[in-house]
């Protein structure tokens, strides 16, 4: 296991330890983490297994962590790796992650998703796209009563809301909400650390007054939660593109 971790290491170590991979180097580290996980004399092919491994690996804590199996969310997390929606969808049952579309159209990639995660891809920057997420959202939850949950990121990309203005988060997961009749969960998640806790908080459920309400509820709903955790949370290491894209201006807003 020692020489497949450290290859892990050294590839984490090439983004500059921000868990940000492009759709290549994706492949190539979940290859890399399931090969660790048979290491650890886990299957990675289920799901249980894939959970355990996982959650042993960066080293995962949760605090609050909801009863999935009698309720339906709307988890509304913080966005800081790659890994982010590896880990959680594993955490949280009958979850339906809502993704960028590079995730989807990349085959190898889906193979995976497709074997454990109930994943949804859309096109960011598309307003068609983002009313069929609407729609589709909705849809998912009123076909049927039974428990399901649904993870939309509000700041849209990897982000450190500690520099966001209110442009960078979205209210999508608010107007979802409102048309499904489903409340919302923030989840304030640590950057995935194979060294530190990775440490990942679920606030109480709650539903939206409005868009505008939303954005604000959410920012400081994150905030208090980031703010909680002792020791300290650690802020993300985020990439040159992640780093500028908070605000209006920014270069890759």
């Amino acid at each position: 296991m020692n020489g497949r971790y450290k290859a892990f290491e050294r590839l984490v170590a090439e983004t500059g330890g921000t868990y940000a991979f492009d759709g290549e180097t994706s492949v190539k580290g979940i290859g890399m983490i399931l090969e660790i996980i048979k290491d650890m004399g886990l299957n990675p092919a289920d799901t249980a297994e894939l959970r355990q491994g996982v959650t042993a690996l960066f080293n995962v804590e949760t605090v609050n962590m909801p009863e999935w199996g009698k309720n339906r969310y709307i988890l509304a997390p913080n966005h800081v790796s790659d890994m982010d929606a590896i880990i959680m969808g594993l955490l949280c049952s009958r979850t339906r992650i809502i993704s960028k579309s590079d995730w989807t159209d990349n085959a190898e990639l889906k193979r995976f998703l497709d074997l454990h995660y109930d994943v949804y891809g859309f096109e960011r920057g598309s307003l068609q796209g983002l009313r069929g997420l609407v729609r589709d959202s909705a849809a998912y939850f009123n076909e049927s009563a039974e428990s399901r949950h649904l993870l939309i990121f509000s700041q849209g990309t990897i982000s450190d809301f500690n520099n966001n203005s209110p442009e960078r988060i979205s209210p999508v997961a608010a107007i979802i909400a409102q048309k499904a009749g489903v409340p919302v969960i923030n989840v304030f998640i640590e950057q995935a650390s194979l060294h530190n806790p990775t440490r990942i908080v679920f606030d109480e459920p709650y539903k939206p007054q409005g868009s505008g309400d939303f954005i604000k509820t959410w920012l400081e709903r994150e905030r208090a939660m980031q703010d909680a955790l002792s020791p300290p949370a650690r802020r993300p290491v985020l990439s040159y593109k992640h780093t500028n894209n908070n605000k209006p201006g920014d270069e890759f807003f």
